[in-house]
C-alpha cells in the first residue's frame, strides 16, 4: 500500500484504494482491520474493509477463504470502477507455490508459477486483472523496508500453523536452501517453465482451432487427432476444454487429465463415457467424443445469477449474459433451463444438433420469477433483448 501510494504521488496519479478483508475467523480480526484503516488514513490512501459473513467452513478453510477473499475484493473493485488489483506476493510465495504444486504432481501449467500480471483467478470476474509488482523481491526485503520506514505490520497467526501445507513447506525452505534449492533458484525455474508454457500456448491455440466447440457449450473431439498430437499439447488441450466446458476456476488435477486422455485415445476401460471436472465425456457412434456440462454436477451447484436490466455478468463461469434496458425496473434471474424450462419452450425453439434436449437443459435461461423470458441462444422474445454467449473456453486465455 505504501509503495503504491508513493509511486502514485511521484507520478501525479490518484492514490490507490486499499481493501482489507476481515474473514472473521479469529478474535481480533476486526481490530486489525481498523488498525490497517488507520495506517491508510495516515498515508492519505482511501480504504475499505469488507467482511466475509455467514457460516464458515470446517474443512479446506484456506482454499475457501482465498476464494471468498478474492470474490469480496472483486465485487468491491467493480463497485469502485477499479480494474487491477495489486497484491504483495513475493519471491518466497512463488517458491512455496512451486513446491506445493510439485508435491501435487502438477504439470507445466502449475509449475510455471505465478506471473507478474494475470487475469483474475475467479472466472466470473474475467474483466479484472491482478498485478504482482513485488514478485521478484524476497519477503525479508519487504520487512526491511517497513523497518526502515518505522512502519509496523500485522502477522497472521495461521502463517505459523503447521497443519497447513504451505506452512510446512515454508519451514522446509531453510533446509532446502542449504543444498542449493533457494527461493531465488526456484523462482528462476518457474520463470523458465513459464517461458516454455507461452511457446506451447501458441501451438495449443492452433490445435484447439480444429476442435468443434459449439455456442451451446459442448465440444466434439476426434480421438485420432489427440492420439497424433504431442502428448503435452493433447493434455493441455483436454485440460482447457474440461475447465471451460465444466465452468471450473481451475482445471482438474493433472493425474486425472492424464488418465482421461488415455481413455480418450483408447476408450477401452470405460466404453460409454466418464465424468471429470464438471463435464461428461461420451463416445458417439461416429467415433467422436462429446464433452458437455455434466447435468448432475450443474444440478448440484444450481447457479443462480441475479441480473438487472442493462447489466452483463458471467453465469456458471461459461456464459456471458446481458439484458437490454427495455424493462429497467425488472429484476431477472439467470438459471439453467432445466426440465421445467424445456417444457415451457416454444415447440419451434432452436435446439442443439447433438443431444438436443439434454444439452439445452444445461444452458442458461432468463427468468422473471417462475416465468421463462428467454431461452438459450434466442435473443428476442418481444419484451427484452437478451444476449447469451458461450465464453467458457475462450475466457481461458493463454498465459
Amino acid at each position: 500500500m505504501m509503495l503504491a501510494a508513493d509511486w502514485a504521488k511521484r507520478h501525479n496519479h490518484l492514490p490507490p484504494h486499499a481493501i482489507t478483508v476481515d474473514h472473521g475467523l479469529r478474535e481480533g480480526s476486526a481490530r486489525e482491520a481498523a488498525r490497517v484503516a488507520g495506517w491508510a488514513r495516515k498515508h492519505a490512501v482511501p480504504h475499505s474493509t469488507v467482511k466475509w459473513s455467514g457460516r464458515k467452513p470446517a474443512h479446506n478453510i484456506q482454499a475457501l477463504a482465498r476464494e471468498a477473499r478474492y470474490r469480496l475484493i472483486a465485487e468491491h473493485m467493480r463497485a469502485l470502477g477499479i480494474a487491477t488489483l495489486l497484491t504483495g506476493h513475493t519471491r518466497d510465495d512463488q517458491a512455496e507455490t512451486f513446491l506445493m504444486r510439485l508435491g501435487r504432481g502438477s504439470g507445466l501449467e502449475g509449475l510455471s508459477g505465478m506471473a507478474s500480471a494475470t487475469p483474475f483467478p475467479l472466472g466470473e470476474f474475467a474483466d479484472l486483472k491482478i498485478a504482482r509488482p513485488l514478485l521478484a523481491f524476497p519477503h525479508a526485503r519487504l520487512m526491511a523496508t517497513l523497518r526502515a520506514l518505522k512502519q509496523p505490520w500485522i502477522s497472521d497467526p495461521s502463517n505459523a500453523n503447521e497443519r497447513f501445507t504451505r506452512v510446512q513447506i515454508r519451514k522446509l525452505l531453510p533446509a532446502l536452501a542449504r543444498v542449493g534449492i533457494t527461493d531465488e533458484r526456484v523462482a528462476v525455474a518457474a520463470s523458465n517453465l513459464r517461458r516454455a508454457r507461452h511457446a506451447l500456448d501458441a501451438v495449443l491455440g492452433d490445435f484447439l482451432a480444429h476442435v468443434e466447440i459449439s455456442p451451446w457449450g459442448y465440444a466434439l473431439l476426434d480421438p485420432a487427432r489427440f492420439a497424433d498430437a504431442p502428448r503435452e499439447i493433447a493434455l493441455r488441450a483436454l485440460a482447457r476444454l474440461l475447465q471451460g466446458i465444466g465452468g471450473g476456476d481451475y482445471p482438474p488435477r493433472f493425474e486425472h487429465i492424464d488418465a482421461a486422455l488415455d481413455w480418450l485415445i483408447s476408450r477401452k476401460a470405460a466404453p460409454k463415457g466418464r465424468t471429470l471436472g464438471g463435464c461428461r465425456m461420451a463416445c458417439r457412434v461416429d467415433g467422436h467424443v462429446l464433452i458437455t456440462r455434466e447435468e448432475a454436477a450443474l444440478a448440484r451447484e444450481d447457479p443462480v445469477l441475479a441480473l438487472a436490466a442493462g447489466k452483463r455478468a458471467l453465469w456458471d463461469r461459461r456464459y456471458a449474459v446481458s439484458v437490454s434496458k427495455a424493462r429497467p425496473s425488472a429484476r431477472f434471474e439467470v438459471r439453467r433451463l432445466g426440465p421445467h424450462g424445456l417444457k415451457a419452450l416454444d415447440p419451434a425453439a432452436k435446439l442443439p444438433a447433438v443431444e438436443p434436449r439434454r444439452i439445452a437443459a444445461c444452458a442458461p435461461a432468463l427468468w422473471l420469477g417462475p416465468r421463462l423470458i428467454a431461452a438459450p441462444l434466442q435473443s428476442d422474445r418481444g419484451e427484452v433483448l437478451v444476449s447469451m454467449t458461450f465464453v467458457g473456453v475462450s475466457r481461458l486465455t493463454p498465459g
